[in-house]
């Protein structure tokens, strides 16, 4: 069974990986509306390939951790698709794509 255990999520014993993969990169010049309506893009290009994210957005800077949606199996290509997706955007810039991981960090 899963649940919390000292403050941290625990999964049930058996189960396979959760892969995930960190996504980050520098903002420029970003305006309240400009940072709603850049969210609102990503949410959806996420959505797209069927992936969803945890993390935030500051003032200069993007940081998440990038999830398959349950019951999606995303690809290697899905990870690639977001991260030429993130470069191509105006506000962005040193974009930065991490491997697929274990999101539970057991090795």
């Amino acid at each position: 069974m899963s649940g919390m255990e000292d403050g941290g999520v625990v999964r049930e014993k058996g189960q396979f990986a959760v892969l995930g993969f960190a996504l980050s990169c520098r903002l420029q010049e970003v305006k309240q509306g400009d940072a709603a309506r850049f969210l609102g893009a990503l949410e959806a290009q996420l959505e797209s390939h069927g992936l969803i994210m945890g993390g935030g957005l500051d003032s200069d800077r993007l940081d998440v951790f990038v999830l398959p949606h349950k019951n999606a199996s995303a690809k290697d290509s899905d990870r690639l698709a977001l991260a030429e997706w993130l470069d191509q955007q105006p506000l962005c810039t040193d974009v930065a794509v991490g491997d697929w991981v274990d999101a539970y960090g057991v090795a």
